[in-house]
């Protein structure tokens, strides 16, 4: 191999390598502490993550599994010893609707930058309303899916800036109309039980009842 071309591939292996790069190697797994902001004000969220999985506690009653990839949320109720498990379909296909039938693409800007010591490039995306997202995201973290209703367990329809990241793109800092709307402020890698992330052992799972029809 020439010197030229041996010099080209340390280039690439430079680029696409963990924390110069946005290349995932082994599945992460830790915690990740973000800030959310909406119109009614800033919250912190608590994330836990593992093989591509993410969990967090709203409360002591209520624990939130989610499975980008499967597209999968799992809402347990720790009191009453159940749990619910809803999908992301009908969100996703909202947004699809929006860009008459396809999922919009998301526009790389080759602009990186570092956050909570991880890199991450600069993408821009359609939201579904028509506004552009500036979304820093990392491939080392796995997927992004929260739930949008203030109620875990109630329909979800996300803002399509959500919906387009997919099972492999996490959102590090995002901006939208000037304003910062999720910021990562601390990610710690470290060893998750894997029981974490399933169905707690005993738990009887439910369905919510199918609304009723008028009658007529």
């Amino acid at each position: 191999m020439s010197r030229t071309k041996i010099l080209s591939a340390l280039a690439l292996g430079f680029i696409a390598s963990p924390n110069t790069t946005l290349g995932a190697q082994t599945p992460f797994q830790g915690t990740v502490q973000m800030n959310i902001t909406t119109g009614s004000g800033t919250t912190q969220l608590n994330l836990m993550l593992k093989d591509g999985k993410t969990r967090f506690d709203p409360s002591p009653q209520m624990s939130v599994i989610i499975d980008p990839v499967a597209q999968r949320m799992m809402v347990i109720m720790n009191a009453q010893r159940m749990y619910m498990e809803r999908d992301f379909t009908s969100a996703t296909a909202a947004v699809q609707q929006q860009f008459g039938g396809k999922a919009p693409t998301i526009a790389r800007t080759g602009k990186f930058d570092t956050i909570a010591g991880y890199k991450c490039e600069h993408v821009t995306i359609t939201d579904d309303d028509g506004g552009a997202v500036d979304a820093c995201v990392s491939q080392q973290l796995g997927g992004f899916r929260i739930p949008t209703a203030s109620n875990p367990m109630a329909p979800q329809k996300e803002a399509g800036w959500i919906t387009q990241l997919g099972a492999t793109n996490f959102p590090l800092k995002v901006t939208k109309g000037g304003k910062t709307v999720v910021e990562v402020t601390a990610i710690e890698k470290k060893a998750m039980d894997a029981g974490m992330f399933e169905a707690p052992e005993g738990f009887q799972s439910f369905a919510m009842p199918a609304p009723k029809k008028p009658r007529l």
